[in-house]
């Protein structure tokens, strides 16, 4: 199975239509060796032991979505990398290179640190809001959900706070919905989490 999150990197190459042999013989070679890379970078995400932990994750009787599972998965990622200490590391570089057959597994010691739910020390000049007082905003098609949110409207508010589906402090807005966007029938304004909006396209225009 393919999990778009982790390939997302990889290049693309141009499938344009050309009269010519010689071109489409070229956009066919790009095809061939960007398929070649996704299989490698696919074999490598399972070398490094990803695909098994998302598939694990999968597992779970809650049935996770492929989006849902890739978001778990970078932030076990994310907490395993802070909670490593050096001590940690020593240990475990000791035991691989001297092969060490009776040697407890330092890894197996690696306390998982809670996040930190305390106002960082460094804000507000920590992370700069991406969007202004104003801005025409609608909710992402790519968030992690079974039932993606189609709203839209202008930015009213902001405010910094701890993301407990991040596990570290992001931007939120306050939006004012748009009179088209479908959730106004019963509500006036809504707030989402900065990685949950993108700029306003064009069709959302009036």
């Amino acid at each position: 199975m393919a999990y778009p999150f982790f390939t997302s990197c990889l290049p693309q190459h141009s499938q344009q239509h050309s009269p010519h042999h010689s071109l489409q013989k070229h956009h066919d070679n790009d095809a061939s060796r960007s398929a070649s890379y996704q299989m490698g970078y696919q074999q490598a995400l399972d070398d490094f032991g990803l695909v098994p932990l998302l598939n694990r994750i999968q597992t779970h009787s809650d049935r996770p979505t492929i989006a849902e599972a890739e978001a778990i998965a970078a932030l076990l990622i994310q907490l395993v990398t802070t909670s490593l200490t050096d001590n940690c590391l020593s240990a475990q570089l000791n035991t691989i290179r001297h092969y060490s057959f009776n040697a407890i597994n330092p890894l197996a010691k690696l306390h998982i640190a809670s996040p930190k739910t305390e106002l960082p020390n460094t804000f507000p000049n920590n992370e700069p809001a991406r969007f202004e007082y104003g801005d025409r905003l609608h909710w992402s098609s790519h968030q992690p959900s079974h039932q993606p949110i189609n709203d839209w409207g202008i930015v009213i508010g902001r405010f910094y706070s701890f993301a407990p589906h991040r596990c570290h402090w992001r931007w939120a807005y306050l939006i004012w919905l748009d009179s088209d966007s479908p959730s106004s029938a019963w509500i006036n304004a809504d707030i989402a989490w900065e990685d949950d909006l993108e700029p306003i396209e064009s069709e959302y225009r009036q």
